[in-house]
């Protein structure tokens, strides 16, 4: 089973977890993860048609991470720290005739802890998420990836979007001998913020993530990251104010292990390059990965 841990997607988008931007004034900025800045090595190199059993492959996922808020690009920070452990299940299938193509349904449920500058501390359930994911692959080495997911407002109160959302990404991998290259972009489409009397409407979110990896034995593969985001502006719906845009480009580095045949584990440090109207990343990652 190790190849197949090695072929495993990780699209996750962890939910919004500060409403303070939304509804606040411009000048505070918004705590946040960077759209898919979970991704790995071998992200999305998939298996296809027969390498996929039968009864398809079950898959459980856990992502970890602490993130320092403190520090923001400009304006100040309403945050502190955040924590966030996201556990997603995964089953892959293949459909008879399409021999270079697979597909698999995933769900996920999460936990989040988050403070405040003011030490208010908000711990509780965050959105959940589902999706589908299709693949096809040109060549043995090239895999192409589309992804849906859908975003679902039922997280504690303090802790969820309050928002219906959709995103909808293209992913690749390309692997020669010992390096291997993952990529992605997308574009996730913001439903209006309703909670407690406020109402906005949310810029929409471009996003884009790069990782390169080149291993050298089976507990020592090193990788770089470069994860990138760019919100549109918004609007109070109320006042009729209008919310700044934000980005932010951040970089990682780190390094994935093979544990056992059926468990690994990829561990990496990311800091900020460039943002404006956002925290400044400054954040640890654990992802575990467990095939069943």
């Amino acid at each position: 089973m190790s190849l197949l841990q090695r072929r495993v997607s990780f699209a996750v988008i962890v939910a919004a977890l500060a409403s303070v931007f939304l509804v606040g004034a411009s000048t505070k900025a918004d705590a946040g993860i960077i759209p898919y800045s979970v991704i790995g090595p071998h992200e999305y190199q998939l298996p296809v048609g027969d390498e996929i059993p039968k009864d398809g492959i079950n898959l459980l996922l856990s992502y970890n991470t602490f993130r320092d808020e403190s520090d923001a690009y400009d304006g100040d920070s309403s945050a502190r720290s955040l924590f966030a452990n996201v556990n997603k299940f995964v089953h892959i299938f293949n459909i008879d005739g399409l021999n270079n193509a697979g597909f698999l349904w995933e769900g996920v449920l999460g936990f989040g802890s988050y403070q405040t500058k003011d030490n208010q501390s908000f711990t509780g359930m965050i959105d959940g998420q589902t999706g589908l994911v299709a693949w096809h692959k040109p060549t043995k080495n090239w895999t192409n990836v589309l992804e849906y997911w859908l975003y679902l407002p039922i997280g504690s109160n303090e802790l969820s979007g309050h928002s219906w959302d959709h995103s909808i990404a293209y992913m690749t991998n390309y692997h020669l001998g010992n390096f291997t290259f993952d990529g992605d972009f997308g574009y996730k489409l913001k439903g209006d913020y309703k909670n407690n009397g406020a109402e906005a409407e949310q810029g929409n979110v471009f996003f884009a993530n790069l990782v390169f990896a080149y291993k050298f034995m089976k507990q020592l593969e090193p990788f770089v990251k470069l994860d990138f985001q760019s919100t549109e502006t918004g609007k109070n719906k109320i006042t009729g104010q209008k919310t700044s845009g934000q980005h932010e480009l951040a970089w990682g580095i780190g390094n994935q292990f093979t544990i056992s045949d059926r468990l690994n584990l990829a561990l990496w440090y990311e800091g900020p390059l460039d943002g404006r109207n956002t925290t400044k990343t400054n954040a640890g990652y654990a992802r575990f990965i467990w095939s069943f």
